[in-house]
């Protein structure tokens, strides 16, 4: 059986969130840039499939097998394509959304952990 830290996996996911955000960022503001490319990190899921990943804060694990977690993690479909900002934006609604449910869990999580010491 897999022990899985509900608050490591949050915080993986906080850590991956600002990563992507700030992609998608640099994304939108090279969109005229002549011969930029978008870029994107890899999938959170894929990031969690790695067992190395699992327990520990996601960007030292990173860079102790030598990803550097300040550089995007480039999604090999989105390196050819040029930024698209009806794209860009899209994603960035969705990295909103994955971030309001990760603070949502962490907050009931905790109401839930509070109830079960104070009984």
């Amino acid at each position: 059986m897999t022990h899985l830290n509900f608050y490591a996996i949050a915080s993986q996911h906080a850590d991956w969130v600002a990563t992507r955000r700030t992609v998608i960022a640099a994304n939108i503001a090279n969109a005229n840039t002549p011969g930029y490319r978008a870029r994107d990190v890899v999938e959170f899921k894929d990031v969690l499939t790695k067992e190395s990943f699992r327990g520990t804060d996601a960007a030292t694990s990173m860079a102790a097998h030598g990803i550097d977690p300040r550089v995007p993690l480039t999604n090999a479909n989105e390196s050819a394509r040029p930024v698209e900002l009806d794209r860009e934006m899209m994603k960035a609604g969705a990295v909103a959304r994955e971030q309001s449910l990760n603070t949502a869990l962490s907050k009931a999580f905790n109401r839930l952990l509070a109830m079960s010491i104070r009984s």
